[in-house]
């Protein structure tokens, strides 16, 4: 295994028709087929709701352990592998592997204090997977100064799939703009997460997927929300698990695409609409307080 490891600081490379949330909630509660992760309407099979094994692994033999305490300014993951980060630093994580390998972080009690960009920039890889470590506090946070990162608003930042798992807590402020963005699709299976953001709480632009866990979210603008549409179900929100709590500037949940939400119970109080879809809005009876 090459050198994975840098201190150098390099950075490479509708529906038609609008339908009302709270119709769906009476009309569509008795519907139960199974394509993905959970019982949604007939017709729905996309890999955006797939959780694979990479996904759940939550233990691994690390390739490197890496004290915080240790590092200033930026710090290059360059490689794919597993990487146990643990400590305090103002500086920040920049991940940079190939495009074709899986990064899989575990924190295990960091402060992560960037006083420029993101905290966590994942600016190359195939796939993310951050793993909250049990019984660890876990904080990122970045500053207003994102000049050279205006692409990449966001305190934790990923141009590849993102998957949050783990027992842990997880703390993101992000002063600038978005909490937890990724270019791509946000799997969020496990772990307490608690985001602060002056824009976005949490933002997948090709969709989001929330199968457990407790979100606590308090951001300007949109609580969760995806940005890109497209064939099957990209840029589509399924909610299936755990428990949200929202407070929001703009609306609560906002998917470019679908909506769809069971099994779980959401606590939203925004300054828009709670929930809003551009295509199908599908809410069982007790998601929503």
């Amino acid at each position: 295994m090459r050198k994975a490891l840098s201190n150098s600081k390099r950075i490479r490379g509708k529906c038609a028709i609008a339908i009302a949330c709270a119709v769906f909630m009476l009309c569509a509660c008795s519907e139960e087929v199974s394509p993905g992760s959970a019982n949604l309407p007939e017709g729905i099979e996309s890999d955006i709701f797939v959780v694979t094994e990479q996904d759940r692994k939550t233990e691994a033999g690390y390739d490197a352990q890496i004290d915080l305490n240790n590092i200033a300014g930026t710090f290059m993951i360059t490689e794919g592998g597993d990487y146990l980060l643990y400590g305090s630093t103002e500086g920040q994580i920049v991940v940079e592997a190939y495009e074709d390998e899986l990064v899989h972080l575990y924190l295990a009690g960091v402060n992560i204090k960037s006083l420029s960009g993101p905290a966590i920039y994942v600016s190359s890889a195939a796939k993310v997977i951050v793993t909250l470590v049990s019984n660890t506090d876990n904080t990122l946070s970045d500053s207003v100064d994102y000049k050279g990162y205006e692409d990449t608003e966001s305190c934790l930042y990923c141009v590849a799939d993102l998957t949050i798992n783990g027992d842990g807590n997880l703390y993101v402020y992000g002063y600038y703009a978005d909490g937890i963005r990724s270019k791509d699709r946000i799997k969020i299976l496990s772990g307490k997460i608690d985001v602060q953001a002056k824009g976005d709480g949490i933002r997948g632009n090709d969709g989001i997927l929330v199968k457990d866990g407790v979100l606590k979210i308090q951001s300007e603008s949109n609580g969760l929300r995806t940005a890109n549409q497209g064939t099957g179900e990209k840029g589509s929100i399924e909610i299936c698990g755990g428990t949200q709590e929202i407070t929001s500037g703009g609306s609560g949940i906002y998917s470019i695409s679908n909506l769809y939400m069971q099994n779980c119970k959401s606590s939203i109080r925004s300054v828009k609409e709670k929930t809003r879809a551009e295509g199908i809005c599908y809410i069982t009876e007790g998601c929503m307080d």
